[in-house]
């Protein structure tokens, strides 16, 4: 059982990429702050968030395959 496919084991990131993953987390949490703000609840705020967390994991996913992409 300890044999995990590549995509599915937890990467290790450097200070460097720990840091811009903090960036992108605050940048979010600033774009999420003036949409509950600005939107009333609603399905299509509903779907905002959905799409905002959907572009955040993107986002830090790219960050911790780095590595393993480039090196």
């Amino acid at each position: 059982m300890n044999d995990l496919h590549e995509k599915a084991k937890y990467l290790d990131v450097n200070d460097e990429q720990q840091e811009r993953i903090n960036y992108i987390r605050q940048i979010f949490s600033e774009v999420y702050k003036s949409i509950d703000e600005t939107c009333k609840t609603n399905r299509e705020s509903s779907l905002v968030y959905t799409k905002l967390e959907e572009a955040q994991f993107w986002a830090i996913k790219s960050i911790t395959r780095e590595e393993k992409i480039n090196g």
